[in-house]
């Protein structure tokens, strides 16, 4: 899970340099940043089905290959089409890894003591944004931007290694459902729609918080581009810390009331960070705040979507992160317009009206319970 969000984020510190090698505006090499929502997004959708009937072994080493491949393609790339070739792959096989391996973890623990380790595979994630970036600019600096791309893929193949003694390799539910069974089995589940929409606007008030900040600091503070990677590692700690703690939200009996909280809350602190802040580092500590918030929620979706899914879980998981693409794209889309029209003001508001949204559609979702 850290190096799938490594994988997405690490282009971020690269833009420049690339655009140079390249010989393209930035604009254009920003498209190889959100390439990788593409296959994400369609691959995620169809793996579910694959993992519950043949198994999570298979699916999970099949994506850590995929992604390692990616990356030493990336490397060896020849031109900008070639690296949006190999960022595609990347995309494919990141999308692997978030589904299924939330799915082994239901697999392995009862539905009351999932949150806890699922609370820590995120926080994995939310951990490359402590140290993928900084690191991605520092070997990009001493050696190019080829290397952040070598030294990624040199590791996941020492961990898909790793892995092939570590995935467990029993079966799942191949005698239940078929391919499309499975499918059926998810979409007539009315309370996963409602988190899956949750999920979305979820995604788009997070949205402001990881991506908009840096434009913030600098536009709006002066902070060169230097400057911004401790602030951007205050907020990946927040998260970091928001996960872990929605692990303990996950399994309590009013986890809804208190995601719905959190939810507000984080939205209100973005609102405030974008629109009436004072000076940076407030900004900062309010957006760190607001990203511990925030995050709490996502354990929760991660457990509510294994417990509504039954024998289709890493298909219903498979929904649930396209439907983190759809938040990520359609909010980055809509952000950037909502920027351009009223400035960092009505970012915050944007963001602030997501979670409310979120919040608002989460109280729809009920899960039968012995809790």
């Amino acid at each position: 899970m850290f190096f799938v969000r490594t994988a997405w984020m690490m282009m971020g510190p690269l833009l420049v340099t690339l655009a140079s090698a390249f010989d393209v505006s930035l604009a254009a090499v920003g498209q190889l940043a959100a390439s990788i929502g593409i296959t994400w997004g369609i691959t995620a959708l169809l793996v579910g089905p694959v993992s519950d009937m043949y198994g999570r072994r298979m699916v999970g080493l099949t994506g850590l290959a995929l992604m390692a491949a990616g990356m030493v393609g990336s490397a060896l790339s020849w031109s900008y089409g070639g690296l949006l070739i190999f960022r595609l792959l990347t995309g494919a096989g990141a999308a692997m890894i978030p589904s299924n391996s939330v799915a082994i973890i239901a697999d392995q623990f009862p539905p009351e003591k999932r949150g806890r380790p699922i609370s820590i595979l995120v926080s994995a994630s939310f951990f490359a944004l402590v140290v993928s970036i900084p690191l991605a600019a520092f070997l990009a600096d001493v050696g190019g931007w080829r290397l952040p791309f070598w030294v990624a893929g040199a590791l996941l193949l020492l961990l898909l290694g790793l892995q092939w003694y570590w995935l467990p390799s029993q079966p799942a539910t191949k005698e239940s459902f078929s391919f499309s069974g499975h499918f059926r089995e998810v979409i007539k589940c009315e309370g996963l729609w409602y988190l899956l929409v949750a999920n979305m606007f979820y995604q788009i008030a997070a949205l402001g918080v990881f991506t908009y900040l840096v434009a913030l600091l600098i536009g709006t503070y002066g902070l060169s581009q230097r400057d911004t990677v401790v602030p951007l590692a205050v907020v990946g700690l927040g998260a970091m810390i928001g996960s872990l703690l929605g692990g303990q939200v996950a399994n309590r009996a009013g986890r809804i009331k208190w995601s719905v909280l959190a939810l507000v809350l984080g939205g209100a602190g973005v609102c405030v960070a974008f629109a009436l802040s004072p000076s940076a580092w407030i900004a900062v500590a309010l957006c760190g705040v607001s990203a511990f918030l925030l995050t709490i929620f996502e354990p929760v979706t991660w457990a509510l979507t294994t417990e509504l899914a039954g024998e289709s879980r890493a298909t219903a998981n498979g929904f649930l992160a396209t439907s983190n693409q759809f938040g990520i794209v359609g909010g980055a889309a809509v952000g950037g317009l909502v920027l351009a029209l009223g400035g960092f003001g009505f970012v915050g508001l944007f963001c602030l009206t997501a979670a409310l949204l979120a919040a608002a559609t989460v109280t729809r979702v009920r899960v039968r319970t012995t809790r």
